[in-house]
């Protein structure tokens, strides 16, 4: 009689445990066919296209920080000088020398023609002033690299240094670019291969129904073991800045069916 119970027993755990993986990969189909046919929406997370820390080229101390949290800037604009007293007068002691070396070149040019002076002395006015014009470059670079401008355009989002301070290899400042903008969608490993690049998304921002169409822009080449699964970035235009940087959003693919 204990038999029997026990083998009721374990044909009834049986039938449960086969009841329960049906279900289960029903409902893992159910989801894969759901966001084949777009309707699953993604969970997904808006972030800067770029984000770049600035420093200067050479170490030295602020003299100007033309920019505060929250300007906007472009690429190329000037950001930082610092201070360059002795570039300055580098370069005004250049600039004397390359004009002595400019008249002595002119002024014995007549000479040479009339082989007064040695040809000797001819190469060696015209090599001074080929190294004032070189040393004069040099001096300019030097006086280049004391100030520094955005390599990107976009929003001043952190100010590290002031005025005053030293600086060296160290940012000073950060930048963000807020347009276009890029939200992260992490996927299940199982879905691999039907994103593609260039496909169009629709995202929104939580709690709301406003609409934003995005195209992926970079698809992980490799799945994350641990969590089994990819990551997906797609693009944004954000000319009308109602998008910012942190905010949750979700995100629907267009219809696979």
């Amino acid at each position: 009689m204990k038999k029997m119970q026990i083998a009721q027993s374990m044909t009834w755990i049986a039938v449960t445990m086969m009841g329960s993986l049906v279900v289960g990969t029903a409902s893992a189909n159910d989801e894969m066919q759901d966001f084949a046919s777009g309707i699953t929406p993604l969970s997904c997370l808006l972030e800067p296209s770029s984000d770049v820390e600035l420093s200067s080229e050479v170490q030295g101390v602020i003299k100007d920080l033309k920019v505060n949290r929250g300007d906007r800037i472009k690429k190329g604009q000037l950001v930082m000088t610092l201070n360059s007293t002795l570039e300055v007068a580098a370069i005004n002691t250049v600039k004397a020398r390359l004009e002595f070396a400019t008249r002595k070149v002119e002024r014995n040019a007549d000479l040479y023609r009339k082989n007064l002076i040695s040809e000797n002395e001819q190469d060696e006015m015209i090599t001074e002033q080929r190294l004032a014009s070189y040393q004069l470059k040099e001096a300019k670079v030097r006086l280049s690299q004391r100030q520094t401008r955005s390599p990107i355009s976009g929003v001043v989002i952190e100010r590290i240094k002031d005025p005053g301070e030293f600086v060296d290899e160290q940012p000073f400042l950060r930048v963000a670019t807020l347009n276009p903008m890029h939200a992260d969608v992490v996927l299940p490993a199982e879905l691999y291969g039907q994103v593609q690049k260039g496909e169009s998304v629709t995202l929104y921002k939580l709690g709301t129904d406003t609409p934003y169409q995005g195209r992926v822009k970079i698809i992980d080449p490799i799945i994350d073991a641990a969590s089994n699964t990819f990551a997906v970035t797609v693009t944004l235009n954000n000319d009308a800045g109602d998008l910012s940087a942190g905010l949750r959003c979700r995100a629907e693919f267009e219809d696979k069916s």
